[in-house]
């Protein structure tokens, strides 16, 4: 079976072709791609993406033809997930986390653990932060019963990249889970973290968030992790009765300590205001996910752009369909026909 793939649907953006090379390597079914990123300023493989064509090579020992940076078209021939040790290094501040998500489920289906090291970036701004995959996405991916760990040696910011992480995983196959209420807060703790700046900038973006949460943190703290480069990154982890999330939002050059943190509450407020247990970020990582697993049920906002293209490229490919139900005046996401 062959897919063949219009890149310019619905977002249009990058995240068809990670999705595709996930799926290929599930269903092993090749993929042809065209027209890659075309309404980007910069249409085509960046090095970012190259990255994750090479990775999924690397692991499924695929054939593969137009991978190259600036290619608009792309053909790829999975063959056997295998699991064993791998170095993926994207050679810029490039997201690892969205690398990371492209080979998570095939190597979960391997016959074999997996130790892969992953090096570039870590934090910036256009993708999931490493925080946000090790507090928020992780966590849902174990409780759905996926055995992996994840060590962090350095942080990687924008521009300079460098940041090197390891995850462990054993294979084992995931388990359906319903998360549709999220229960009330039992633990919520604010952090500031800072790499070769200076420690007022967190001691302000502290000062700022206490005065507009009206939820009481346990913890407040600044950590300083290695990073090749200087960076800033302000989080609140709010930990449910049925589950955790990890709100983050970076620093960024000329931007006021106070305004990261007025970001940060933005998002805060806009959560806990919906009665939902996944944001739009978290809907949309989620999808494939649930997939794997056969089935699921969580409650959801209204879905991006992004999430909806998501869903579309999904069901295309595996002839199952995501139900986005209202009642009681939320959404719920589910899968059917996944036999």
């Amino acid at each position: 079976m062959m897919f063949e793939i219009d890149g310019r649907v619905g977002e249009g953006g990058g995240q068809i072709l990670r999705t595709a090379l996930t799926l290929s390597m599930l269903l092993k079914c090749g993929v042809q791609i065209r027209n890659i990123r075309a309404g980007r300023p910069k249409p085509g493989l960046m090095r970012q993406h190259l990255a994750c064509v090479l990775a999924a090579q690397e692991v499924c020992g695929a054939e593969v033809c137009g991978a190259q940076l600036g290619s608009q078209a792309l053909e790829f021939y999975p063959g056997a997930v295998k699991g064993g040790q791998f170095c993926f290094d994207i050679g810029s501040a490039g997201s690892t986390t969205l690398l990371f998500q492209t080979i998570l489920l095939p190597l979960l289906s391997a016959s074999e653990p997996s130790q892969v090291v992953l090096k570039g970036g870590t934090h910036n701004p256009m993708a999931p932060s490493l925080t946000f995959i090790e507090k928020s996405f992780l966590p849902l991916l174990r409780a759905m019963g996926a055995e992996l760990s994840i060590d962090v040696a350095r942080w990687g910011y924008m521009p300079a990249g460098g940041g090197e992480w390891r995850v462990d995983i054993t294979p084992k196959p995931l388990r359906p889970i319903e998360r549709t209420e999220r229960g009330p807060v039992i633990e919520s703790q604010v952090i500031a973290y800072l790499s070769g700046l200076k420690r007022n900038i967190a001691e302000r973006e502290l000062a700022e968030y206490e005065k507009l949460t009206p939820i009481s943190p346990s913890k407040w703290g600044v950590l300083h992790p290695e990073a090749n480069c200087s960076g800033n990154l302000l989080t609140h982890e709010l930990s449910f009765s049925h589950g955790g999330y990890c709100f983050a939002e970076l620093g960024e050059v000329r931007l006021r300590a106070e305004t990261v943190a007025q970001r940060l509450h933005q998002q805060v407020q806009a959560f806990m205001a919906e009665n939902i247990v996944l944001d739009a970020h978290l809907t949309d990582q989620m999808m494939l996910p649930m997939w794997f697993a056969g089935g699921g049920r969580f409650a959801v906002g209204d879905l991006t752009e992004h999430a909806a293209t998501n869903r579309l490229l999904i069901e295309r490919l595996t002839g199952c369909q995501f139900q986005l139900e209202q009642r009681e005046g939320r959404n719920l996401l589910s899968l059917t026909n996944c036999d």
